[in-house]
């Protein structure tokens, strides 16, 4: 009599972020247990965020900083659904996904990322939000809508994306032939990119100042209304195009799910990024906050380092390994953190360091250029 086969089991990857995109190549290159897996992403083509600068300014075309997801889900072994997870039902475990779609698991692995909340806001169509980061694609399109003459813009946050997105846009603008365009960067802190040395700031501060980019610190955004954007103690800041890149807020899936969160709704997951409620729901990225360290910083720097453990953590699970042989993730005491300027130079960022440079730019394309070529060769092949 033949031997019953063994159950396949269902690993659903919620979202394309950096960590996954480890998952999937481990599934392409046979590293992986036999699966059934189902990738879900409302994006069929995702944006790397390190390529959004160069995206603004034109440096980089669509072909350079996007990744077609269902070709390097195909490549994988992959199903790709097009579609927004919506609800998580732990005790029947499944997901559910927007247009009524419903996906069983037996393991689940969210990389969704982080989005962004915007104050009051009055006029939507012109406020554009960076996260989840599929969305920062359209700033340059609204760039090129702007009126001629002395066109508006506010960003809202003085963190390293913010002060990148500024700088990128007021070059954009100036080879658009804007010369007049006012640019405003926007932040509550009292310092700019406050998670990074003084150092840094104070190289931010050069910089920006340099390309004419207004900064207006230690103030609040109360209310975005449809022409102005009405700050705390009154002031009121004109525009044409606001670009909304505060902090991250986490994903409203997590909220109903009964997984235990942070105090900001982000999944709770222990040091080998597992949900510390429920053992069949992986995390990773800006969507998961470590037990151990909560204070990781919301960034791909961290998440990119969380990729291959991810994998390998989910394929011991698929293949019923204990969780003895998981490996853990600590996150590095110090991260390096490159921001293009928009002209050619980029900030370097690392420990108490702070340096400006066209060598800098050159190093962070070529890490960044580096890392697509390792995705799209996949998708490609």
């Amino acid at each position: 009599m033949a031997e019953p086969e063994e159950p396949i089991w269902r690993l659903v990857l919620v979202g394309a972020g950096h960590a996954h995109l480890f998952v999937l190549e481990h599934l392409a290159l046979g590293h992986f247990p036999r699966a059934e897996v189902t990738l879900v992403s409302p994006f069929a083509a995702h944006l790397y965020s390190g390529m959004l600068g160069g995206l603004i300014t034109g440096c980089y075309g669509r072909a350079d900083a996007y990744l077609d997801l269902p070709s390097l889900a195909a490549r994988a072994g992959a199903r790709f659904v097009l579609g927004s997870a919506a609800d998580l039902d732990i005790a029947n475990r499944h997901i559910s996904v927007d247009g009524g779609r419903r996906l069983s698991y037996d393991i689940a692995s969210f990389a969704v990322g982080s989005e962004v909340r915007p104050a009051q806001v009055n006029a939507t169509d012109t406020v554009l939000a960076v996260k989840p980061i599929d969305r920062a694609g359209k700033i340059a399109e609204a760039l090129e809508k702007l009126p001629p003459a002395d066109p508006r813009v506010v960003i809202v946050g003085g963190g390293a994306g913010g002060v990148e997105i500024a700088l990128n846009i007021k070059a954009r603008l100036r080879a658009l032939g804007r010369t007049g365009a006012r640019v405003v960067l926007v932040d509550r802190q009292t310092r700019l990119v406050a998670d990074r040395s003084k150092a840094c700031a104070r190289e931010a501060a050069r910089v920006l100042r340099q390309n004419q980019v207004q900064v207006v610190l230690g103030t609040q955004v109360e209310e975005v209304g449809t022409r102005t954007v009405r700050l705390s103690g009154g002031t009121e800041l004109p525009y044409d195009t606001v670009v909304w890149a505060t902090g991250a807020s986490a994903p409203e899936i997590f909220r109903a799910s009964g997984l235990e969160t942070d105090h900001a709704g982000f999944l709770l997951v222990d040091s080998t990024l597992r949900s510390v409620t429920d053992p069949a729901i992986f995390a990773a990225g800006d969507a998961a906050t470590l037990r151990r360290f909560p204070a990781t910083p919301k960034s791909g720097v961290y998440a990119v380092r969380q990729g291959p453990i991810l994998a390998r953590n989910l394929g011991l699970a698929l293949a019923g390994g204990t969780s003895e042989r998981y490996q853990s993730y600590r996150p590095q005491p110090r991260s390096l953190v490159l921001i293009n300027t928009g002209d050619g130079r980029a900030i370097l960022s690392y420990g108490s360091i702070a340096l400006t440079g066209r060598w800098v730019m050159r190093l962070k394309d070529r890490i960044d250029r580096g890392f697509m070529r390792r995705f799209q060769r996949l998708a490609d092949s």
